[in-house]
C-alpha cells in the first residue's frame, strides 16, 4: 500500500479501535448499535463520524448535546494513520508484511490506551494480540514440529522470566503486563522481547524519575507499563538494526 493510502486507512482503523475501547469499558459490542453519544444516547451520523475531520468541524463537542468529545478520539485516529504509514514506508517485502505490521501497530495502541486510561491491560485484548501474532507465525512459517517447538520453548522461557521479574519489581507489573509481554514474544521472539524488557524498564525508569524530580509522583506512585512495552517494541519492529545495535554494545 502507498503511505498515503495507509494514512487514510490507519485513520478509520484508529476509529474503530475507539469503539473498541468504549465499548470494552462499557460492557457493549462492537458491532451493534451504531455510534452514539455515550451523554445523550444519540446515534452519531455518517457525516459527524468522519475520522478527525469530524471533530474539528464539530469543534470537539456532540452536535445535539454540546457535551465535550475526548480528545482521546482525534488522537488515537492521528497515530494509528501515522503508524501505518510509517509501516508502509518501512516494512518492505509482500502486501502482506504491511498488513501484519498494521495488526502488530493497532494491538499495541490499544494496549497501550487501555494502560494509560484505567492502568489495565484487558485480558480480551492481550489474548486476541497472542491469537493473532500464532496465526501469523503459522502462515508465515509454514510452521511444522520443530518451529512449533521452538516457539513454545521461548514461550515457556520468557513467561519464566517474567515471572521472576514480577518477583523483584511487583509493583512495575502485572498480571496484563505478563500476557502482553508472551504476545510479544510469538510476534517477534524470545530474544528480541528480552531486548523490549531492558528498552522498556530502562525507559520506565527514566521517565519515573524524571516525574520524581518534577514532583508530579512520589515513590509510592504507580505507573502504566504498557505503554513503555509498546514504545520498546515499535522500535524493534520498524527498526530491527536497533535490535543489532543493542546486542552489540552489550
Amino acid at each position: 500500500m502507498t503511505p498515503l493510502f495507509s494514512f487514510f486507512f490507519g485513520l478509520c482503523v484508529g476509529s474503530f479501535l475507539n469503539v473498541c475501547l468504549f465499548r470494552w469499558n462499557s460492557g457493549g459490542n462492537v458491532v451493534s448499535p451504531p455510534s452514539f453519544c455515550p451523554q445523550c444516547k444519540k446515534s452519531i451520523k455518517w457525516f459527524d463520524n468522519i475520522p478527525v475531520l469530524s471533530f474539528i468541524l464539530l469543534k470537539g463537542r456532540c452536535r445535539y448535546c454540546d457535551t465535550s468529545i475526548s480528545w482521546q478520539y482525534p488522537l488515537v485516529e492521528l497515530a494509528t494513520g501515522i503508524l501505518f504509514c510509517v509501516s508502509a514506508v518501512l516494512i518492505t517485502g509482500p502486501l502482506s508484511f504491511q498488513l501484519f505490521s498494521f495488526v502488530f501497530v493497532s494491538f499495541l495502541i490499544v494496549l497501550t490506551i487501555a494502560d494509560l486510561k484505567w492502568k489495565l491491560l484487558p485480558h480480551p485484548f492481550t489474548n486476541l494480540f497472542a491469537l493473532a501474532g500464532l496465526i501469523i507465525q503459522l502462515y508465515e512459517k509454514n510452521m511444522d514440529l520443530v518451529h512449533f517447538y521452538t516457539l513454545a520453548t521461548g514461550f515457556v522461557l520468557i513467561g519464566a522470566l517474567v515471572l521472576v521479574l514480577i518477583q523483584i519489581f511487583p509493583e512495575v507489573l502485572g498480571g496484563g503486563d505478563i500476557k502482553m509481554v508472551l504476545a510479544l514474544s510469538i510476534w517477534l521472539g524470545v530474544m528480541k522481547v528480552i531486548y523490549v524488557l531492558i528498552l522498556a524498564f530502562g525507559s520506565g525508569a527514566v521517565v519515573a524519575l524524571g516525574l520524581l524530580v518534577a514532583h508530579k509522583i512520589n515513590r509510592k506512585s504507580t505507573m502504566p507499563f504498557g505503554p513503555f512495552l509498546a514504545l520498546a517494541s515499535y522500535g524493534i519492529w520498524f527498526f530491527p538494526e536497533l535490535f543489532e545495535h543493542i546486542r552489540m554494545v552489550l
